[in-house]
């Protein structure tokens, strides 16, 4: 008898489970939409009157836990009270981009990262939320290409298009590059980038280091004929590191880099193109990124160096003798980006402190700070209220991030 009413009764919950369940998404997804109708206040700081670049850049994992936890309002909130001005958000990454993206769908991709986006709300979109928050707050926002040219091989994009990825000598392919002399791929990242601009209220977009190529790469095939047309027929150099053979190869990279800057300019003339580059030697001789000669061909409205030392003799070292400096005389404005620290080991604030005094006594135009997770939230080096305090007395009166020398 026991056993029939214990039968009879997983029936019946087996006929409501599904019934339950849908009313409780359906719960679930009224008590999301209403937290995120409540909005934290707009902060008021007055009219900026003085430019200086405060900038944060935020990972992809960052800013969707932020926007599905209905908290991205009161971060960026507290970036206003913390006097900052611009935010860089990556939007992609590992063959994935954080919005719904046609273009890498259509390339093989899923339309958006599945693990920065929740099933139950397809509707929804983080980048869409993270400039209305951002402008709320008046500060600027963008979206940044993290991973550049960087393509996993087992990606689906990879996957689908083998020939997009170059190789070394030996065929090898590493950990995946898209090839920047390939037409289709030089296609396919003017889409992705160009898709953003139309689509969203942004106020520019971010490429970084990983916008260049290792000089180890470039032996694929369709690079190799490229090159041998035009050397009467020759092989590239059996040497990456060939001088002649850098610079073919960096030329047409800064050609890549045209391309895509007419395209941004053409759907937005007010958008900005940032870069947040090495160091010119480092970024030129490993990574075929001639960025100083982009800053004088004006393809970048301005550059964020990444000097990213754990020292502060190191940093001021490097300020003054990596070559970059003498761009201060260019009209593009030139900022340091700052390390704040690895997540289990995020520096403290007032090594910190220390580090933006530098770089301000050195004359650059302001910095950004990697990351997001470790200057302001749980993995941050310093208790919230010292931290709070240090960044009022380095920025006690609002910015307006300088472009162009303006």
């Amino acid at each position: 008898m026991a056993r029939s009413n214990l039968f009879q009764l997983t029936r019946k919950l087996g006929r409501r489970i599904p019934r339950l369940l849908r009313r409780a998404l359906l719960i679930l997804t009224l008590l999301w939409l209403v937290l995120s109708l409540l909005q934290a206040p707009v902060v008021r700081l007055g009219k900026p009157d003085t430019q200086e670049l405060r900038g944060v850049w935020m990972t992809n994992y960052g800013a969707a836990l932020m926007y599905y936890t209905t908290r991205l309002d009161e971060v960026v909130a507290h970036l206003a009270q913390h006097r900052l001005n611009t935010l860089y958000p990556a939007v992609w990454n590992r063959g994935y981009t954080l919005h719904s993206s046609k273009v890498a769908f259509q390339a093989g991709s899923k339309s958006r990262n599945p693990f920065t986006s929740l099933p139950l709300l397809p509707f929804q979109d983080t980048l869409s939320e993270a400039v209305y928050q951002a402008h709320r707050q008046h500060l600027r926002l963008i979206p940044w290409f993290e991973y550049g040219l960087m393509l996993p091989v087992r990606s689906p994009i990879a996957q689908k298009h083998p020939d997009w990825l170059t190789t070394t000598q030996s065929g090898n392919k590493g950990n995946g590059w898209l090839n920047p002399f390939h037409p289709q791929v030089q296609q396919f990242l003017t889409d992705l980038i160009v898709e953003v601009v139309q689509r969203y209220g942004v106020d520019g977009i971010q490429l970084d280091d990983h916008f260049g190529l290792p000089i180890e790469f470039g032996y694929d095939p369709y690079t190799i004929k490229l090159y041998q047309k035009d050397h009467s027929g020759a092989k590239p150099p059996s040497n990456p590191a060939n001088p002649e053979w850098i610079a073919w190869r960096a030329e047409r990279l800064t050609q890549l880099m045209a391309k895509i800057t007419k395209a941004v300019k053409a759907a937005r003339p007010q958008a900005i193109v940032s870069l947040s580059p090495h160091p010119p030697n480092f970024a030129y001789q490993k990574y075929l990124q001639d960025w100083t000669r982009w800053v004088n061909l004006a393809l970048v409205d301005e550059v964020i160096v990444q000097v990213y030392r754990q020292d502060l003799a190191t940093l001021k070292a490097e300020l003054y003798s990596s070559g970059f400096r003498t761009l201060l005389r260019q009209p593009v404005p030139i900022s340091i980006g700052l390390y704040t620290g690895p997540i289990l080991a995020a520096k403290q604030i007032q090594p910190l402190r220390q580090e933006v005094e530098t770089v301000r006594a050195t004359g650059y135009n302001g910095v950004s700070f990697f990351c997001w997770e470790t200057t302001f939230w749980l993995f941050k080096g310093s208790p919230e209220k010292q931290v709070r305090q240090t960044f009022l007395k380095l920025f006690p009166v609002a910015s307006k991030a300088p472009i162009g020398g303006k």
